[in-house]
């Protein structure tokens, strides 16, 4: 999943939210250098991530895309992933999405000496840009994989990729349906 579900998932703890973000950014087994709470959040992100990518309605909807897209298929469900779960963000939190995004935009800033530098600014850009809060909207969608497929050469198959994912909207929101509330129950269970 990207950053909305995985801020989800973090319970409002600032570590933990830390942690979420970090997962993309710290590599390697040894997070000894973090506090408890943010090696919680990246071991957390570690494991949605696996679950995600081996689900079985995970994997059949990334057939939607043809090389040399689908080498990108998983950022792609996971951009869309998250515009689907802004959508129906009430279903999932007591608190509002406007109050979660800044409860995120206020933990990164409080645990911003803890990150990464690459974190760091990819945390200001987050905020300035009001990143989170553009999933609500499909031109978030868009917007976000456009940047990426910026990012190199390599990467520009991804500006294509809202096209399709949007050609395909119905496989992908069953695919997000069939398997969120599935990754919800297990990680719900283990908090408790």
């Amino acid at each position: 999943m990207n950053f909305l579900a995985h801020t989800l998932f973090a319970q409002g703890d600032a570590e933990r939210i830390a942690g979420q973000f970090c997962g993309d950014f710290v590599r390697g087994a040894d997070l000894s250098q973090y506090p408890d709470g943010i090696q919680q959040g990246i071991r957390r992100h570690r494991r949605i991530d696996a679950f995600t990518d081996q689900h079985p309605a995970v994997r059949g909807c990334l057939d939607v895309f043809d090389p040399p897209v689908r080498r990108f298929a998983g950022i792609i469900t996971d951009v869309v992933f998250d515009y689907l779960l802004a959508l129906d963000w009430h279903k999932y939190s007591e608190v509002s999405l406007e109050q979660h995004v800044d409860l995120v935009h206020a933990a990164l800033a409080e645990k911003n000496h803890l990150l990464p530098p690459d974190l760091q600014r990819f945390a200001a850009f987050l905020q300035r840009e009001n990143v989170l809060l553009g999933n609500r909207s499909y031109k978030g969608v868009e917007l976000t994989l456009e940047r990426l497929s910026r990012r190199s050469s390599k990467f520009a198959p991804l500006a294509s990729g809202a096209a399709i994912a949007a050609d395909n909207k119905a496989q992908i929101s069953a695919a997000f349906d069939a398997f969120f509330p599935e990754l919800l129950a297990i990680e719900r269970a283990r908090i408790e």
